[in-house]
């Protein structure tokens, strides 16, 4: 289980110094008036300015181009507890692309950092003739994304859980023969971790270039012993916007959560694992984990080689772009597949509102498993147009939490779903970590997305969009996860404790910020 123990202490730290800084300022207030012996014009003028200080950053929050519900907890905040809102505000709340480290970056802007890759117009020569419904989706999730759809020429796997992930990972970092670049929001230094890293730390010192990124609140737990040992050796090592102190740094909130390994530019993956014990069931764990990763060979591995050298190139100002990272390599596999990313660099929340379109299109079926589920306004309604439309719609949820307070926001989603007869699934056999999307058994999104607001707009993120023939097996997997779930009764639902219902209408409040 995912304990966050370092997350929570920095939460809490920053929240009690916020707590603090509020009772301070007004001791100081008075503490100045009384010896000095402030006139009262005098200090209303002070009051004055201070008032304005605060009145300034509720406007800038209210002007914000953002949807009303990702505001309303910051200005109901400010306006009840200005000290306090203002301190954690400037923590957590400013807009990334305002921070200095994105406008120093330039080659994040847009498309810019994608130089291998068709614009929307020339890739749409590439999906005449097929269905006009996929060519309009994976269209959008061109000028959404930037990436290009790739068409009969990528071969996709699906790899369950770590205990197939991690073997299948061993054995392509063991035949790489010229470069890993790996990134992962979560690497420890438990006995999974160690395995693949140690193979890595070999490999470089064989003379193969190894690029390792973690993110830096992600895997704050990982050993410091261990840590030197990585970097004393010849893996080219990063740490995603390390946090030294919290107060007053947005690195706190925008986090990298993707999950990228590229072997040589021929093999790939994505999905929802990271590199630690709990992914693999085989090894030691109190419960069941459930995941999904993707096994990618062919033309759209250079998408998830761009998007790693993105990614490389805002930690360290190099923007990497030789051809030897990009060979010319296509597996002959039927159907349409295309990476789709975002973040907060992205204008828009590219991610969720393909999903939007996805479910707009659906005629028949919309399938999802998700650990975290706090649904914006957007995604809730069309969800709920959805299944009173005749469109039946299934979401599968954690069983068991890994995050209690997480948890109850999730749960506070279902009894609005479950009213309009979308079917909730609570996976009991554990605790499922797979981010799975599947439209009418046709088109599937698999990768590290969640559900809900962090992952929309605040994290950035990166799913595979596919039109082909392992959409099957993403379907067989969702019916062989149903039967290891329990339907969630409606009636049963509102007949729960009144407390446990007041808890999880509590923390529905602050769904657009968690």
């Amino acid at each position: 289980m995912e304990k966050n123990i370092r997350k929570i202490l920095m939460v809490v730290l920053v929240i009690t110094i916020a707590v603090g800084f509020r009772f301070l300022f007004e001791y100081l207030f008075n503490l100045i008036w009384n010896l000095y012996d402030l006139s009262s014009v005098s200090g209303y003028f002070i009051r004055g300015f201070f008032v304005m200080i605060f009145a300034l950053v509720w406007l800038s929050i209210a002007l914000r181009s953002e949807n009303p519900h990702q505001k309303l907890p910051w200005l109901l905040l400010l306006a009840l507890e200005p000290a306090t809102g203002l301190v954690l505000f400037l923590t957590f709340g400013r807009n990334f692309k305002r921070t200095r480290r994105y406008r120093r970056r330039p080659k994040m802007h847009g498309d810019a950092y994608i130089t291998r890759e068709m614009k929307p117009e020339e890739a749409e020569i590439w999906l005449k003739g097929r269905d006009q419904r996929l060519q309009d989706i994976f269209h959008a999730a061109h000028h959404l994304s930037h990436h290009q759809p790739f068409v009969d020429n990528t071969h996709i796997e699906v790899l369950k859980n770590g205990e197939e992930f991690y073997p299948d990972l061993r054995q392509a970092i063991l035949a790489a023969e010229k470069f890993i670049l790996l990134e992962f929001f979560i690497v420890r230094s438990d006995a999974r971790g160690r395995e693949i890293v140690d193979l890595l730390i070999a490999k470089a010192a064989e003379g193969i270039e190894v690029k390792m990124i973690i993110d830096g609140l992600g895997s704050a737990r990982i050993g410091r012993r261990y840590l030197k040992k990585i970097r004393r050796s010849k893996i080219d090592f990063l740490f995603n916007d390390r946090i030294y102190f919290p107060l007053f740094n947005t690195r706190v909130n925008y986090r990298n959560h993707r999950k990228i390994v590229v072997v040589d530019g021929l093999t790939a993956y994505t999905g929802g694992m990271n590199i630690a014990n709990e992914y693999d069931n085989t090894a030691a764990h109190p419960f069941y984990f459930r995941d999904t990763q993707l096994k990618i060979r062919g033309a759209l591995v250079q998408s998830l080689t761009a998007l790693f050298f993105k990614d490389y190139y805002y930690n360290t100002g190099r923007f990497v772009d030789d051809d030897s990272y990009y060979p010319k390599t296509e597996v002959p596999a039927e159907g349409i597949v295309q990476v789709v990313q975002s973040g907060p660099d992205s204008s828009t929340a590219a991610i969720r509102n393909l999903y939007l379109k996805l479910i707009f299109s659906a005629r028949k079926s919309i399938k999802i498993m998700t650990p975290y589920m706090a649904l914006d306004q957007e995604t809730l309604t069309v969800l709920q147009s959805a299944a009173k439309s005749g469109i039946d719609v299934e979401i599968i949820i954690p069983g068991v939490p890994d995050k209690y307070l997480v948890y109850k926001v999730t749960k506070s989603f279902v009894t609005s779903l479950v009213k309009e007869d979308i079917k909730i699934y609570q996976y009991e056999k554990g605790f499922c970590h797979a981010k799975v999307f599947i439209i009418d058994d046709e088109i599937a999104s698999v990768g590290s997305y969640n559900l809900d607001n962090r992952s929309a707009v605040i994290d950035f993120e990166v799913t595979v969009l596919m039109a082909n023939p392992t959409v099957a097996d993403i379907v067989k997997d969702f019916s062989a996860d149903k039967k290891d779930s329990r339907l969630i009764d409606a009636e049963l639902w509102q007949k729960r404790n009144v407390f446990v219902r007041l808890l999880e209408g509590v923390m529905s409040i602050f769904s657009p910020i968690i």
